[in-house]
């Protein structure tokens, strides 16, 4: 694969890796075929002792109905050390890096941003939410605010953040890291993480376990189909009870073989 070639705002030094792992497209479309995506998926990962959930009450989706599955090129911020007058008035290059990762990016790929530490700074404008869609980021996940978000909802790619903001992150957050662990709200985002957001939040798979992971959320995805079915047709009451509780019994079942 093809190495991109990055728009030079920061040194390459900070650029932990260049290549990260990435799933299958026919594992990305599995995901991505699952009713309640973000939720049975998080379920899933319940049952590997794995806790990786941000549910939108804390990190929200700027673009409402979007979903995304892809994985993780990871973006560590922090704040600026030097005042933001200062640094205008020295005429200093902004050091908010986010860009850079756009350009590392391949097709499919989502852009996560620890910037939970420069809180209420801007992480993402929308001009860089337009620039990410354009070079085939299929979705941002931003710890921290972000500015434009008018335009960021009508963007192609769906965002999560945990809010607006109309501080400029320019001379107050400096990219230190891409493509190092960060993280996020609680939750720990290696590089290479498959990162699944819908209206529900944003699940954060370990790579490596990806494939199983889905397998487990297929079946318990299964599990409730038929009960959503018969609550459709207007099945009895006694008929739904006996539905529920075979379900419940079964879900108790597969999660003793995970």
């Amino acid at each position: 694969m093809s190495v991109h070639e990055m728009v030079g705002i920061l040194d390459l030094k900070r650029v932990t890796r260049r290549e990260i792992p990435r799933p299958p497209k026919a594992l990305v479309e599995a995901y991505l075929s699952l009713n309640d995506m973000a939720g049975v998926v998080a379920r899933a990962l319940d049952q590997f002792g794995i806790v990786s959930i941000i549910p939108s009450a804390i990190l929200k989706s700027i673009k409402p109905g979007g979903r995304v599955v892809g994985p993780a090129i990871t973006v560590r911020n922090l704040p600026e050390q030097h005042s933001v007058d200062s640094l205008w008035a020295r005429s200093e290059p902004t050091l908010l890096g986010e860009r850079e990762a756009f350009f590392i990016a391949e097709e499919g790929d989502v852009v996560v941003i620890d910037g939970n530490s420069c809180f209420p700074a801007s992480c993402l404008g929308s001009m860089s939410t337009a620039l990410a869609a354009r070079l085939g980021v299929s979705g941002v996940v931003v710890g921290g605010a972000v500015t434009g978000v008018a335009g960021i909802a009508s963007a192609a790619i769906p965002v999560w953040a945990l809010g607006g903001t109309t501080i400029t992150g320019h001379h107050r957050v400096e990219t230190v890291e891409i493509n190092g662990p960060i993280g996020v709200c609680g939750v720990r985002v290696n590089p290479g993480d498959l990162i699944v957001g819908d209206d529900s939040g944003i699940t954060v798979v370990p790579g490596p376990i990806a494939s199983e992971v889905y397998e487990r959320a297929r079946l318990l995805a299964g599990l409730g189909g038929k009960m959503r079915q018969m609550v459709t047709d207007g099945a009895p009451r006694e008929a739904l009870r006996r539905e529920l509780l075979k379900q419940m019994t079964d879900m108790a079942n597969s999660t003793k073989k995970a």
